[in-house]
């Protein structure tokens, strides 16, 4: 049924639909023309064809934007004409302008960089750009470029290069013009500084390094070591400079010669003022004298720990660090000697000069033991030679070495010394007093101390005295002997002979005795044991006896022995005898013990086998007299007594013999023997046992009984 009243208006959603359609088809194909024409002027311009803006209606297409080379415009106009579809393009490319100088910039700051400047085409513009984000991962890339033609040859490998080279960099700045290069900024290592220090040495090919501003990394405290083993050093720490490292490793090399330098410095800011070469040149030296060890720095802080290899070096490190270069301070030196095995230590006096040689373990020891050299022997000059290291025996060593100083001062000319703690001394005593002071003390060293070798010369005496007084119950040994044996000699002598004095001996020992010494000194001291008082004096090679005999027979006796008693080399100059007086009478209970007395000291002795007295016997026969004449008013009996060797009747024929041979001999010394009576008793009164030798001498014996 025909009834259009109702059918027109279905027509209206076909229209709409249509319209749709149509407009749909017809966006689409421009759009497919625009992407046509698009990759034509790229292939037209490959270069440039970024900076072209493609737009149009319907099969027409309009170009604008840049023109980055004469011919540009109508390249892209043929190239879109000549795509499918267009039917016809309208070019309106302005052409890029040039710049002189050509500028180009990258600008970090912290995770942002900024390009600034000219790029000279849309390629070169996005690989910067992707170099940049390359650069610094994750960075915000800020694009302030602007095209402008006129690039030099090599633009895009010199500008990557540089906004390669900034963005490593704090605060890092590259700048080109033309061809000129700058890099400027802060490196956040040592490596860093270094790498980027080593790039500008070799920048791509047309550039030129205009300015080169790179710090290297700021280093608080500002520390530098280096580390000694003998063998290697290590150093290691921080340099202003690339050049200053360099230079410190050549005064290394200079002061450590023979040793490895192993380099482990890094560069970075912050040195303290002044020359920092020549500070760590100074801590090398240092250095140099350890023989293993470590110096540092610490800003301007000087630290020196480590143990030299001599005692020069040592004192040569001490001395340093009292007297540090300008700007220099101390921190810490804990410098040890060199430790010394065995610990030797000398002294020496030439009569002028003391000279202190070997070894001291500290400053304050050697101090100490010089002060004593003065001390002990002033007037001389003291001559300190000695050098300090460790190793010291145990205990107070400087103490040790006074007290052989102390020594020394004793001798005109010698010399002590020390090996650990055993001593050696040598030399010439001084005068007779310190020859025995010298003696005395090396027997009876400081606890600890030993006596390796005693080697002491007695002095050089002139003229050479020896005495013996002989008074009040003693005879004193005075003057000299030439050594510790004879001296005993001679005291051994004078007991032989002073059977009833004390033998005080106070010899010295000294030099320069004359020949036959011995014999000299021994020669009158028979006689004078005969006397009541007297002296015997030597004087080299004069002999004067002097004294009283007990009585007048005997005087003469000893004058007329004196007259040949003289050994060779000597003469009896004085023989002045008088005679003592005899004395006060004593009374009977006085003499038994005054006789007693004499016979329990000495031994009236005979020659073997018969009754002759025997010259060894002269002085208690002397004394015995002295005592018969002070007990006239009293009866005696003179009793000979023998041992059992032998037939007993000789024996008692002997004993009565030799009793009355005693009695003689007083008779003959002017005592009255009326009073004085002889007995023998042969082997029958022994008073010890007949077996051995020593009883034997004791049997045979003279004895003197008051009735």
């Amino acid at each position: 049924m025909h009834q259009p009243s109702l059918w027109w208006t279905g027509l209206i959603p076909v229209a709409l639909l249509w319209v749709v359609g149509a407009a749909y088809k017809t966006g689409s194909i421009e759009a497919d023309l625009h992407g046509k024409a698009a990759a034509a002027v790229a292939a037209a311009l490959p270069d440039s064809g970024g900076a072209v803006v493609v737009s149009g209606a319907g099969r027409d297409i309009a170009l604008d934007g840049l023109a980055f080379a004469p011919g540009d415009a109508a390249k892209a106009k043929d190239a879109v004409e000549n795509a499918e579809g267009v039917r016809y393009a309208t070019v309106a490319l302005k052409s890029v302008a040039a710049v002189r100088p050509y500028a180009f910039s990258a600008t970090r700051s912290g995770n942002r960089l900024v390009l600034a400047g000219s790029a000279p085409l849309p390629g070169v513009r996005v690989k910067l750009i992707d170099a940049a984000k390359s650069a610094i991962p994750g960075a915000e890339v800020v694009d302030n470029l602007a095209y402008a033609i006129g690039a030099p040859e090599g633009f895009e490998a010199i500008a990557a290069r540089g906004v390669a080279d900034a963005a490593r960099l704090e605060n890092g700045v590259f700048a080109l013009s033309d061809k000129a290069y700058s890099i400027a900024g802060i490196a956040a290592s040592s490596g860093v500084y270094e790498a980027a220090i080593a790039a500008t040495q070799q920048l791509p090919a047309g550039a030129t390094l205009a300015k080169a501003d790179i710090q290297p990394p700021e280093a608080k405290p500002y520390a530098w070591s280096a580390t000694s083993d003998g063998v290697a050093a290590m150093i290691s720490g921080v340099a202003p400079s690339i050049e200053a490292r360099a230079a410190i490793l050549k005064a290394a090399s200079a002061s450590l010669p023979g040793k490895m330098v192993v380099d482990q410095m890094q560069i970075a800011r912050g040195a303290p003022s002044g020359d920092y070469v020549a500070a760590v040149g100074f801590a090398l030296a240092e250095l140099s004298g350890l023989s293993n060890g470590r110096v540092s720095l610490a800003d301007g802080a000087l630290s020196v720990v480590g143990e030299t290899a001599t005692s020069q070096a040592y004192e040569a490190a001490v001395a340093a660090v009292k007297s540090l270069p300008a700007g220099m301070s101390l921190a810490r030196a804990d410098i040890l000697a060199p430790e010394t095995k065995p610990y030797v230590w000398g002294a020496s006096n030439d009569g002028k000069t003391i000279a202190l040689t070997g070894l001291a373990p500290s400053a304050a020891a050697r101090e100490a033991i010089a002060a004593a050299a003065a001390k002990a022997m002033p007037g001389k000059s003291v001559d300190n030679q000695m050098g300090i290291a460790r190793g010291a025996p145990a205990g107070d060593f400087a103490a040790g070495a006074g007290f052989a100083v102390s020594q020394l001062a004793l001798m005109s000319s010698g010399k002590v010394g020390l090996t650990d703690n055993a001593l050696t001394i040598s030399g010439e005593a001084a005068a007779p007093a310190a020859f025995d002071a010298l003696n005395a003390a090396v027997k009876k060293l400081p606890e600890g101390m030993t006596l390796a070798r005693a080697d002491i010369q007695p002095p050089e005496v002139k003229p050479y005295v020896f005495m013996v007084e002989k008074t009040d119950g003693r005879a004193t040994l005075s003057g000299y002997a030439p050594d510790d044996k004879t001296r005993r000699d001679i005291e051994a002598a004078a007991k032989s002979v002073f059977f009833n004095d004390e033998v005080v001996d106070d010899l010295k020992i000294g030099k320069g005795a004359p020949a036959n010494f011995v014999n000299g000194a021994k020669a009158g001291l028979p006689q004078l044991a005969r006397m009541a008082t007297g002296t015997l004096s030597l004087s080299d090679g004069d002999i004067a006896v002097k004294g009283a005999a007990i009585y007048e027979k005997a005087a003469d006796q000893i004058r007329r022995s004196l007259e040949t008693a003289a050994p060779q080399g000597f003469k009896i100059s004085v023989a002045d005898i008088a005679v003592a007086p005899p004395g006060e009478p004593l009374s009977a209970t006085d003499c038994q013990p005054r006789f007693e007395g004499l016979l329990s000291k000495g031994h009236v002795e005979f020659e073997t086998g018969n009754a002759n007295l025997s010259k060894d016997s002269l002085a208690i026969l002397d004394n015995l007299v002295g005592v018969a004449r002070r007990c006239q008013a009293v009866d005696i009996d003179v009793a000979g007594h023998t041992d059992s060797v032998g037939a007993a009747e000789s024996n008692l024929e002997l004993s009565r013999r030799r009793a009355e041979a005693v009695v003689a001999f007083l008779k003959d010394a002017g005592v009255d023997v009326g009073r004085i009576s002889s007995v023998g008793y042969g082997e029958t009164k022994p008073i010890a046992p007949n077996d051995t030798p020593d009883g034997r001498a004791r049997n045979r014996r003279i004895e003197f009984s008051v009735k």
